[in-house]
């Protein structure tokens, strides 16, 4: 079995919030970088299954970290690529609609790299165990189904 180094996709304007969260993460994943909502789309489209995880930015020009996340929705990403919200906005109202559109969690700028690494690798193993639930029920599945075959 080869090992892969999970990748993270950082979405922010600033260039600055960028490199701050790929200098926090970069020793541990492979990060890509897109600097508005229309190239993490693009990004997501050509490649989603490599991508472990998505650090998106709520306000952006273009398109937006809610425009973002409704079209993960629309097409199904979300249910296997886990968003983590970074943003120095703090009306609940933009928070909550973040959540209800799927964010797993938000982190809030200025960004603790404690809390940053912390809540990325929650968020990649609490993932990883539910595809491995996943797996083992589809297994499970395709036994009884082979079994009643017989």
């Amino acid at each position: 079995m080869e090992y892969r180094i999970a990748a993270i996709l950082i979405v922010d304007d600033a260039p600055m919030n960028r490199a701050l969260l790929a200098d926090m993460l970069g020793d541990e994943y492979e990060i890509i970088e897109a600097e508005n909502g229309i190239e993490a789309v693009s990004i997501l489209q050509a490649s989603v299954e490599r991508i472990a995880l998505v650090l998106l930015d709520i306000v952006m020009p273009e398109m937006d970290g809610l425009e973002v996340l409704a079209m993960m929705n629309s097409h199904g990403y979300i249910a296997n690529t886990p968003v983590i919200m970074v943003s120095s906005e703090t009306s609940s109202s933009v928070i909550k609609r973040a959540y209800d559109l799927g964010a797993t969690d938000f982190i809030s700028r200025p960004f603790d790299t404690y809390i940053v690494k912390r809540r990325v690798m929650n968020t990649l193993m609490l993932y990883a165990k539910q595809r491995t639930l996943v797996d083992m029920v589809e297994n499970q599945i395709y036994e009884r189904q082979k079994s009643v075959n017989m």
